[in-house]
């Protein structure tokens, strides 16, 4: 399974935001481990950031499944970024306690269609990357 974040920015300001900054380190560190033998194999989960905006901010709160394309084999999930968290110091951990819902709510998602999903190696990957453990982690 290939893991893959992007985001959805609705204002050009927001580049220069700490999360955005946050974001794009949390993707070159993803992007150093695309030679990790679980980065080359199916199923794919591509985890898009819905950033608010000045005029436009997400639909829902939290996270939600987008879609499946079965063609990939990729599931797309999609997460709220709240606005509390577009200038924070804890964006990195956002970001890294959002793809460990994302892998909790993939493994979820490929179980109910019996898919093998390495659950437990991309918690390993995401630690790697982070170099932190967000609190959902620690406590679960």
């Amino acid at each position: 399974m290939a893991l893959y974040i992007g985001a959805y920015l609705p204002d050009r300001q927001l580049d220069e935001s700490p999360f955005h900054k946050a974001l794009v380190r949390v993707a070159a560190g993803l992007a150093q481990q695309r030679t990790d033998p679980l980065q080359t194999r199916a199923p794919n989960l591509d985890l898009h950031f819905l950033m608010p905006g000045r005029e436009e901010a997400p639909p829902f709160d939290g996270m939600r499944f987008h879609s499946f394309d079965s063609r990939s084999n990729t599931l797309r999930i999609e997460s709220s970024v709240p606005s509390r968290m577009i200038g924070s110091s804890h964006a990195e951990a956002f970001v890294i306690a959002a793809m460990q819902d994302a892998v909790d709510n993939a493994r979820e998602f490929f179980d109910s269609r019996s898919t093998e999903f390495s659950s437990d190696e991309y918690f390993a990957l995401i630690d790697r990357i982070g170099g932190i453990q967000p609190i959902n982690r620690i406590l679960n």
